[in-house]
């Protein structure tokens, strides 16, 4: 069997950097001493028509808000950064978010969520859950619909999202009326098809994800909130979009949930983006597949918020 091409836009952009990220996970996954300065919040793009600001629990927990300016009661968005659950920030995935505030007009709440391996499962899934609740809490005041309600995550972050929605369906949490998955990393047994055949993908390797789970789960053998691909019952979830990149190890996770969605009468939207590498819409946004993956996501929030 072939491996498919990489997209000609990312393969020269490949060609013509040397960002260790995209040519060599191994040395950023290998240990935790690079992860602080990973951790660092970097700069941010700014936009005139949504207001920015941090919000701080009684525990802790930071939540980067983004209002919409213009009237009227909005849709509301969780959002879940992506970062392998070891780095990564509210501010890291800012223009796409930005982009979700303008596109969908929606009040995004993202949750800067704690990091292993300091701090291991349930941490993040904790916060992720604690951020649903404060988002569904404080909507009137954010100007936001409860009741329009989806939770959004890319990669570690679309694990989280997964999570957290099966966490409110199983708690009678708040009432999620749509899922949005990108290039979700689901599963840590590591045997699909793509996590054998994408061993040393560009910024994705077999070696990075059993580093990536390592740390989340240390010791004992993850849950399906940990691991969602793990979960017995997806009955009774809201509808879903998972997208995944062609040219990725945690390719088939989300081919997978999302055909166990379908079984279990989630109506659910599957979109692989051919030559596409894991964070093709983040690292390489501004390339042409990296705008047509973000232009789909607001799409598939448009329809769902605003019908």
């Amino acid at each position: 069997m072939s491996t498919p091409a990489i997209d000609p836009e990312l393969q020269a952009i490949l060609d013509t950097t040397t960002d260790p990220f995209l040519h060599d996970p191994h040395t950023i996954f290998a240990s935790t001493a690079q992860f602080p300065q990973l951790r660092l919040i970097p700069d941010v793009p700014h936009d005139d028509r949504v207001t920015v600001h941090d919000h701080h629990t009684a525990d802790g927990l930071r939540l980067r808000v983004y209002q919409p300016t213009g009237t009227g009661v909005k849709p509301l968005i969780l959002f879940l950064h992506s970062g392998g659950f070891v780095f990564g920030r509210p501010e890291t995935e800012e223009a796409r978010v930005l982009r979700y505030a303008t596109e969908v007009d929606a009040v995004v709440v993202s949750v800067d969520y704690r990091h292993a391996p300091e701090h291991p499962y349930p941490a993040a899934v904790n916060d992720a859950y604690a951020g649903l609740l404060w988002a569904v809490d404080h909507a009137t005041e954010l100007g936001a619909d409860p009741h329009r309600l989806a939770i959004a995550g890319a990669s570690a972050g679309g694990a989280l999202a997964a999570a957290t929605t099966l966490r409110a369906r199983d708690t009678t949490g708040p009432t999620i009326q749509f899922q949005l998955l990108i290039y979700p990393g689901l599963d840590d047994r590591l045997t699909t098809t793509s996590a054998h055949e994408f061993t040393d993908s560009p910024v994705l390797t077999r070696f990075a994800l059993e580093r990536i789970w390592k740390y989340y789960v240390p010791h004992n053998t993850p849950d399906g909130y940990a691991a969602p691909a793990r979960a017995t019952n997806l009955t009774g979830l809201p509808p879903a979009l998972i997208m995944v990149a062609e040219i990725d190890p945690v390719r088939d996770d989300g081919i997978a949930y999302a055909a166990r969605l379908t079984a279990a009468g989630t109506n659910t939207e599957l979109i692989q983006i051919p030559g596409a590498l894991h964070g093709f819409d983040l690292m390489f946004a501004h390339t042409t597949i990296g705008q047509r993956g973000l232009a789909t996501q607001i799409r598939a929030l448009r329809e769902a918020l605003q019908p």
